[in-house]
């Protein structure tokens, strides 16, 4: 049986008791561990996005003004350097005319 669980049993057995005072801590013990577990979830999907990013740092080389993958030798796929370098988005550049490139999130242009 979980916390949460738990905490619904007692309640409902000081209920029974009529004990209003001590109800109304179970209740606010319940919302503190709800809050907890939120917490516990955005840590989690923190972590995760943290170890992604490691993994992809690992992977990617700076070449000239773009990151290119380490596997990607002829280097035709590039991606922006300041979506990575600010918010660790691994972001494909578009090629234009002239041999520029753009990207479509930041907007920023290379040559």
């Amino acid at each position: 049986m979980g916390v949460i669980e738990n905490v619904k049993e007692v309640s409902e057995l000081i209920k029974k008791y009529n004990d209003q005072d001590l109800y109304e801590r179970i209740v606010e013990l319940r919302e503190q561990i709800l809050s907890l577990r939120e917490e516990n979830i955005q840590l989690r999907e923190e972590l995760g996005n943290l170890i992604k990013a490691s993994e992809i740092e690992e992977e990617i080389i700076k070449h000239g003004n773009c990151y290119f993958k380490k596997s990607d030798e002829n280097k035709d796929h590039p991606y922006c350097m300041t979506c990575w370098d600010v918010d660790k988005r691994l972001v494909s550049l578009l090629q234009g005319l002239h041999g520029t490139i753009t990207c479509n999130i930041c907007k920023n242009r290379k040559t």
